[in-house]
């Protein structure tokens, strides 16, 4: 072997080995932290998934039809282009003008009196379906809002209709506020449509009049498909389906060694040892569902424990937290550790938004909490500490927070809902590009589309393809290099939504691993893709 020869071979295995040695260390973060995929999300007995529920949701939860002064929806504060938040510190519901950062407090146009700013940061409705109960695992009855308030999403989805500063106004009296709002709903006739079609068992009791046997307190048949159970669980549906599971850390944690780059390899390994993120945000959602007193600095109304004849909170500057709800001493000024997926789209940050920025809240955390003067720091949690983390470090933090946004997954926007007023946030999604044209029938599509629940899945998941016209079509799972697993439809099918299941088998009947898939569906000579992720 001559020089160059030899010094060409001694460099490939020089780089050889750097090589493998990183995929030895990235294979071995997987092991030391026993990293896990995301679970497939809990769903209730009582709402399993339901396309039909989840389109009627998408439409509730953008048509200001819901708020006393129809001026408001629940995406008013939840905008598609914000991470599902508003990016304000504090949100300004009723009555307010404007969008986003942008948004402006008002005056209720029925009684002219002002309507003051929310108390609160406005949480992201991303990944909600995940949120943990006591056990911290997720749970269809999982812990709601800052203060765990509500169980579960079915709940929560009625907590905004009563709210003044949230979406009631002046427009009734708080005790009539849901009633009002499904009054509204009863007399259209198009949200009737729809309610019946997500709802046919509901339905029939209304055509034949069928006593309510599992009511006890009050047997008198329904009087209306649509009640305070079938919208909850219709909103729900909708925000039970907003998960982010493509992230660059997932793809990594399904085996992709290059998913993460060196900088967020080592944010992540800080993330678990030296910064001690994992204390609190463990696990696949990055929370542990805790309610913890970290002493962050208090900022705007603060929420009182008392309220005024209008249902609005007292401004009193402070704000005790989980306290109002459990009454436990320990828990003044403890709120909810949040879930961290992502967490870049979605500043400020904190309960009342205090922190700007993320390189905020790695400071915050890194001189070791407590920035609160009221909160004695013998209360605050005893997992804060100076860090003393080098800006090296803090670097690495801030690129691994980044690497847990999904850049695949979008929620769009109906161009118009039944109720005929401007959906919330219509302008903000068409400049995204992030709007469904027309109102989407569901019985027949107004346009190809292809997705499939639940997802991430464990045991399987149904595939389901709108169909404006009849039409040839073919799906076929593919891996991620390309590979065909299985074929699951191969002709003709008429116009309608087209449904499918794939048990996560290929076509052998042996089961596939764990990680991302796609599905595809060839309709003339159009190809639709979407992806799908398989955790065993």
């Amino acid at each position: 072997m001559n020089k160059y020869a030899m010094t060409v071979a001694v460099l490939v295995l020089v780089l050889s080995a750097g090589v493998i040695s990183a995929q030895a260390q990235d294979g071995d973060l997987r092991r030391r932290f026993d990293l896990q995929p995301v679970p497939p999300v809990p769903y209730p007995a009582n709402n399993g998934f339901n396309p039909e529920r989840v389109e009627l949701g998408r439409l509730l939860f953008f048509d200001p039809i819901l708020s006393g002064e129809k001026d408001t929806a629940c995406a008013t504060c939840h905008l598609p282009t914000f991470g599902m938040a508003d990016g304000r510190q504090l949100a300004a519901g009723a009555s307010g003008k404007g969008l986003g950062p942008d948004r402006v407090l008002g005056f209720s146009a029925i009684t002219g009196d002002t309507v003051i700013s929310e108390p609160r940061h406005t949480m992201t409705t991303f990944n909600v379906g995940y949120n943990g109960d006591e056990s911290g695992l997720p749970s269809s009855k999982g812990f709601m809002l800052w203060d765990g308030k509500d169980r579960g999403l079915e709940a929560q989805a009625l907590r905004p209709l009563i709210v003044r500063v949230e979406m009631r106004g002046d427009a009734y009296p708080r005790e009539m506020a849901v009633d009002s709002v499904l009054a509204r709903l009863q007399s259209n006739p198009e949200y009737v449509e729809l309610f019946e079609q997500a709802f046919p068992a509901e339905a029939d009791s209304v055509v034949r009049q069928l006593p309510r046997l599992g009511c006890v307190h009050d047997p008198t048949p329904l009087q209306s498909v649509i009640t305070r159970s079938t919208f909850g669980r219709a909103v729900s549906a909708f925000q039970r389906e907003q998960n982010t599971v493509n992230t660059p850390y997932d793809r990594y944690v399904a085996g992709d060694d290059v998913a993460l780059d060196a900088a967020e390899l080592r944010g992540l390994e800080l993330f678990h040892d030296k910064a001690g993120c994992v204390s609190c945000h463990s696990g696949p959602l990055f929370t542990d569902s805790s309610f913890r007193v970290q002493g962050v600095e208090q900022v705007g109304p603060g929420r009182g424990s008392t309220t005024t004849n209008t249902g609005t909170p007292r401004p009193t500057g402070r704000d005790e937290g989980r306290f109002l709800n459990s009454g436990n001493r320990e828990d003044i000024g403890a709120f909810r550790v949040v879930g961290l997926r992502q967490i870049a789209q979605t500043a400020p940050y904190m309960h009342d938004g205090a922190l700007k920025t993320l390189e905020d809240v790695i400071e915050f955390y890194d001189r070791g909490g407590g920035d609160e003067a009221s909160i004695d720091s013998e209360t605050l949690d005893p997992a804060l500490f100076a860090l003393g983390l080098t800006a090296g470090e803090k670097e690495d933090l801030l690129a691994f927070m980044h690497a847990l946004t999904d850049s695949t997954f979008t929620i769009v926007v109906p161009a118009r809902v039944p109720s005929g007023l401007p959906p919330a946030g219509l302008e903000l999604a068409q400049e995204a590009g992030l709007v469904v044209s027309g109102l989407v029938s569901l019985t027949k599509p107004a346009a190809i589309e292809l997705f499939n629940y639940p997802n991430p899945f464990n045991a399987e998941t149904v595939v389901s393809v709108s169909l404006p016209q009849a039409a040839e079509i073919e799906v076929q799972v593919y891996n991620v290099l390309g590979q065909s697993v299985r074929s699951l439809f191969r002709g003709y099918r008429p116009a309608g939504v087209q449904r499918m299941v794939w048990d996560g088998r290929d076509e052998a009947g042996r089961a596939s691993a764990s990680g991302l898939y796609l599905v595809s569906a060839q309709v003339g000579p159009q190809r639709y893709l979407s992806r799908m992720l398989l955790v065993r």
